[in-house]
């Protein structure tokens, strides 16, 4: 493939990232959960649930709000104000029903039942905090008691069938010490996630996934089996050269790449669209793929862009990391040993695609081979691109 060509193809690579990039700012997603709190303890439990308004509204009532379908700029107060005690009551059975159905406690496994209060309506036109985007949101508290003398993990199962997750802010309470908060990110329909151990005498004690050797674990769980997508950006790699030496330099970039990324995004510095990083890591195992066709070994501009490509990954692990059980001040036990798991699972995945490509390596129709697979792997990451973008 001539130079010319090469150009060309990185310039639409270049424009790609691009509409990417303007696609994700433009559109958003309304969320009919915003975020939730819970913490427990001496014989009790506690938790608030934030619901957008407009979620709760009958889809087919008179006074549904305008626009459509869960329009934040269309739900706020504005709307709320137009709403009399009769809506308010269909809404409070609707958000009582929902989270009955979707928000399971349990203790041993056994089911805790909630008690409702709904303090942002006890006026007959409240004034509801609002979203950045404008959508007016109901605050829902649940109150519910520990059986005296039951004890064992305290686990939460968040029931959506519409795919929605939770954002659950957990408080710990130690004794002695500050309270130990933790946001976690609850995916719909996953096993119960153990939130805390509680002991016979009613304390509380943190998840063992919590511990430096439970991140590792789900770093590795993130890379294996979980990551198929990251899994086709290795091979690709692989697949170029399969030898040591440019492996080397590729993977060194690639790890000191994410490796930034991923503490930056934890601690805060900066933030990026889920739906936007997502997208572009699509289309970068798309254009590894794609590069594999007419590259025979590696140059030094392929290092440099791998290295931005890790950047762009190294968000989707911290997007990743962000859903688990993110402590409050001690922040690096987690990023080192979520780290560490993302490496021992690529390395593992470099290591299997070696021992089952050792006796083909230098046999004339590995060479086919290769470009098939990186064709494969290019077409895959074309049609998440636009999966991601669509969804």
């Amino acid at each position: 493939m001539t130079a010319g060509l090469a150009a060309q193809i990185r310039k639409w690579w270049a424009i790609g990232l691009w509409l990417v990039l303007v696609t994700g700012i433009a559109e958003g997603h309304a969320m009919k959960q915003v975020r939730a709190e819970l913490t427990a303890g001496e014989g009790k439990w506690d938790a608030s649930v934030w619901l957008e308004a407009w979620a709760l509204y009958p889809e087919d009532g008179p006074k549904v709000p305008p626009g459509e379908p869960g329009d934040p700029k269309m739900a706020g107060n504005d709307w709320t104000a137009t709403l009399d005690a009769a809506d308010h009551e269909v809404m409070r059975e609707t958000a009582r029903q929902f989270l009955t159905d979707i928000f399971l406690l349990t203790l041993d496994n056994q089911p805790l039942r909630a008690e409702f209060e709904f303090p942002d309506y006890t006026t007959e036109v409240p004034t509801l905090e609002e979203t950045a985007e404008g959508a007016a949101v109901v605050r829902v508290d649940l109150t519910g008691s520990l059986p005296p003398g039951a004890s064992g993990p305290l686990k939460l199962m968040w029931n959506d069938d519409e795919d929605e997750p939770l954002a659950l802010e957990l408080i710990t309470p130690r004794p002695g010490k500050k309270p130990r908060i933790s946001v976690i990110r609850l995916a719909p329909r996953d096993d119960p996630f153990e939130l805390m151990v509680i002991e016979p005498d009613g304390r509380t004690g943190e998840s063992e996934e919590s511990t430096l050797w439970g991140w590792v674990v789900h770093g590795f769980e993130h890379i294996l089996p979980k990551g198929l997508d990251h899994i086709l950006f290795i091979l690709g790699l692989f697949l170029l050269q399969p030898k040591f030496k440019p492996l080397l330099w590729q993977t060194s970039a690639f790890t000191v790449a994410h490796s930034i990324t991923l503490g930056m995004v934890v601690l805060g510095v900066f933030t990026a669209p889920a739906r936007l990083v997502e997208s572009m890591i699509a289309l970068s195992i798309a254009y590894v793929g794609i590069e594999n066709l007419w590259v025979k070994e590696l140059k030094p501009w392929r290092v440099a862009f791998v290295f931005g490509l890790g950047l762009l990954h190294g968000m989707g692990f911290a997007s990743v990391m962000q859903e688990l059980d993110l402590p409050e001040g001690s922040i690096v036990e987690p990023l080192v040993g979520f780290n560490l798991g993302v490496e021992l699972g690529q390395v593992t995945v470099l290591s299997l695609a070696f021992a089952v490509t050792f006796f083909w390596l230098k046999k004339p129709g590995f060479q086919i081979a290769r470009k098939v697979a990186s064709a494969l792997i290019a077409v895959v990451g074309l049609y998440w691109t636009v999966e991601r973008l669509m969804g």
